[in-house]
């Protein structure tokens, strides 16, 4: 029987953290005078939680999908009155990130992205809102923000 949510967060000492996302928009495309910028379309929360093993380990795969299943329901929730804001949960089963603040220790990653669902849209108040929220649940489930 896999282990609660609230264990792994215990278990693999989940953090999470937020960083904007950024798109490049390109402006009359196929023209001479074609211009790019790039603008702030919403945030990216990567969900970290740290390998309990000295040596390069991932968590095993259900436990990974446990707390997947759990982001996306948390995630879908938070969507579902979002209005205008596209969020969606992005996973990297089969990566190890390695962060020097952290002194190496292997890392597993969620990452939920929250954007604009316009493509050429700037972050705004929609997506504050859901960031906001999203944050509130993370913290009730016991998650803090480094």
């Amino acid at each position: 029987m896999p282990e609660s949510f609230e264990r792994l967060v215990q278990k693999y000492h989940v953090f999470y953290e937020v960083s904007p996302f950024h798109t490049l928009i390109e402006e009359r495309h196929g023209s001479a005078t074609a211009t790019r910028r790039i603008i702030q379309a919403g945030f990216d929360v990567d969900v970290h939680g740290l390998s309990t093993e000295s040596e390069v380990k991932l968590p095993p795969s259900a436990e990974y999908a446990s707390g997947y299943a759990k982001l996306k329901t948390l995630a879908d929730a938070v969507a579902d009155h979002a209005g205008e804001c596209f969020i969606e949960v992005i996973t990297f089963p089969s990566t190890a990130f390695f962060e020097a603040g952290e002194h190496c220790q292997p890392q597993a990653v969620i990452r939920i992205r929250i954007a604009h669902q316009g493509a050429d849209q700037a972050v705004g108040l929609p997506e504050e809102n859901a960031l906001e929220e999203l944050e509130k649940q993370l913290q009730y489930l016991g998650i803090r923000r480094r």
